[in-house]
């Protein structure tokens, strides 16, 4: 199929799909790789190792943090050190586009953003404590989901939302 016949609809689509992509390949990079090289060989070899020594995720989850809002409070008594800044504000402005996204190319509302923004970080956290490659934490889990909630509460406060929300409800269907 030649470029010139895609319609600016498809054009669209496909590149909100190309930026959803490049925004996980961040995601992952900078959650599980912390900002180094994306490494699948290094995944793999680490998940054999998780599999063949299961004892091992049971002892870093003895370390992961499961009471909530044990670590924000200390990275808001820690303020403004660059380590609680980074940690309070950066898991909140990581999963703002992931809010915007959901909102502005898939046409979920809140409850839908919330539930994919605590899946996918309930996914990277858990990928942690099986790779090894972090520390599990339940805040990080809360502050990722707020930075989806802004995310979509900057797309429904934006002249978008009201035009999506119009042309779901004119057609007949609306996503949650």
């Amino acid at each position: 199929m030649n470029a010139k016949y895609l319609s600016p609809v498809l054009w669209i689509k496909l590149g909100a799909a190309t930026l959803f992509a490049g925004y996980l390949y961040v995601l992952i990079k900078i959650i599980l790789f912390k900002f180094s090289d994306v490494n699948v060989t290094l995944l793999g070899r680490l998940l054999l190792e998780a599999a063949d020594q299961p004892h091992n995720i049971a002892y870093r989850l003895q370390f992961a943090n499961l009471t909530p809002f044990v670590s924000i409070r200390e990275n808001v008594a820690g303020l403004p050190h660059m380590h609680d800044t980074i940690n309070l504000f950066g898991n909140i402005a990581l999963f703002v586009p992931l809010g915007l996204f959901l909102g502005l190319f898939v046409g979920c509302r809140l409850p839908a953003v919330l539930f994919y923004a605590l899946g996918v970080s309930l996914t990277l956290e858990s990928a942690q404590l099986v790779f090894a490659m972090g520390s599990f934490d339940v805040d990080d889990m809360i502050l990722n989901t707020l930075g989806g909630a802004i995310g979509y509460s900057l797309f429904a406060g934006s002249g978008l939302a009201r035009g999506r929300l119009t042309q779901a409800g004119a057609g007949g269907r609306e996503r949650s």
